[in-house]
């Protein structure tokens, strides 16, 4: 079946969430044809597989990537960060990656610990020729939820209800990083889904071809 792959990444420094969603392929989607069973990933990693099963989207994985301790200088962290996102990319094959953009909240810190995460996954993601979709977490928790001051639970709740084929992997248990990484993908395949985007397309189409007649002088 022609399917699009979308990888999740609730970035940070220490823990990194991510979600693989599969969605039935649109005709204006890059598709190809997927291997039944990805590439082994880090047994102490994921959390579980999703089972194959109909249906137009299925969570195919979800887990946390943990890149060490606090003690462990940032470097090596980043380091560890590349080689495992490189893993998943290689295990998960995504079309596409989507990212939680990096906020200041509370620490003005934090956010910069998250910016070098986010560098790190933005610049494995070129490497691979994957590209890149960014959203603000409060853009994130609007299209799950409805609410962009939603809280984790109210997210994690709520992609339980609309992913049905995920709900062996949505449970209490999963962590919270790797339900934040779902909703980002989420909120890619909502925006896949958006006619919106096609109005768009068309009208930077028809913009850029204005553009074009009067430089020419037509």
């Amino acid at each position: 079946m022609a399917v699009v792959r979308i990888l999740g990444i609730d970035p940070g420094t220490l823990v990194v969430g991510y979600g693989c969603l599969e969605v039935a392929a649109d005709d204006g989607a890059r598709v190809r044809e997927l291997d039944a069973t990805p590439l082994a990933m880090r047994g102490s990693n994921v959390v579980r597989v999703g089972e194959a099963g109909g249906g137009a989207v299925r969570l195919v994985a979800a887990g946390v990537l943990r890149l060490g301790t606090s003690r462990e200088q940032l470097p090596r962290r980043l380091l560890e960060l590349a080689t495992q996102f490189a893993d998943l990319v290689r295990a998960w094959r995504p079309d596409e990656v989507a990212i939680e953009e990096a906020f200041y909240g509370k620490s003005v810190q934090a956010a910069l610990r998250i910016g070098e995460a986010r560098g790190v996954v933005l610049s494995e993601a070129a490497r691979a020729g994957v590209g890149v979709h960014q959203y603000p977490p409060a853009r994130v928790k609007r299209c799950v939820t409805g609410n962009g001051a939603a809280r984790k639970q109210s997210v994690a709740s709520m992609l339980g209800q609309l992913i049905p084929q995920g709900r062996g992997l949505l449970t209490a248990d999963l962590p919270a990083d790797a339900s934040d990484a779902v909703a980002v993908a989420w909120t890619r395949l909502e925006e896949r889904r958006s006619p919106l985007i096609e109005l768009a397309r068309s009208g930077d189409a028809a913009f850029g071809g204005a553009m074009k007649r009067r430089r020419n002088g037509r």
